[in-house]
């Protein structure tokens, strides 16, 4: 019997041997690293802002929409709920350096992590906007979001 070669669409791991152990997967640290900066570039914003946190609605810095800067209980609600949803969009960005050093190219890496990492800043957006459209930042619910 004749194994014919056949290449997978990322060309990094054969995947017709896996359950023989017969895989290839060409691993790069460089690549990882440069995988990893997406979630750590998340990673870095939200950690800055949750330690310097904007006190007063102001226009340079703070999650500043019109919204969040109607009352000082909408931008504390809004810049802690942005920081919180950034953070838990941090954490997959990062987890995913791995498997796509591992398995794919490294543009189509980057690009998947590039555009995981937009995502995860326009989600805070749309989720916070909503929230304040609806009034949740005149409920004071503890531990919703990280809060005590």
């Amino acid at each position: 019997m004749e194994r014919t070669e056949r290449s997978t669409p990322c060309r990094r791991a054969d995947f017709d041997g896996c359950l023989g152990m017969d895989c290839t997967v060409v691993f790069s640290w460089g690549n990882l690293g440069l995988n990893l900066i997406p979630g750590g570039i998340l990673w870095v914003i939200q950690a800055v802002m949750r330690r310097n946190m904007p006190a007063k609605p102001n226009g340079l810095y703070g999650y500043r929409t019109p919204r969040s800067m109607a009352s000082q209980a909408a931008w504390d609600y809004a810049n802690q709920r942005a920081v919180d949803l950034m953070a838990w969009g941090s954490w997959p960005t990062l987890a995913a350096a791995v498997p796509c050093a591992l398995y794919l190219d490294a543009e189509v890496a980057q690009g998947v992590l590039y555009g995981a990492m937009t995502v995860f800043c326009l989600v805070p957006l749309m989720v916070v906007e909503r929230e304040l459209a609806r009034g949740n930042y005149k409920q004071d619910v503890p531990g919703k979001f990280g809060g005590g």
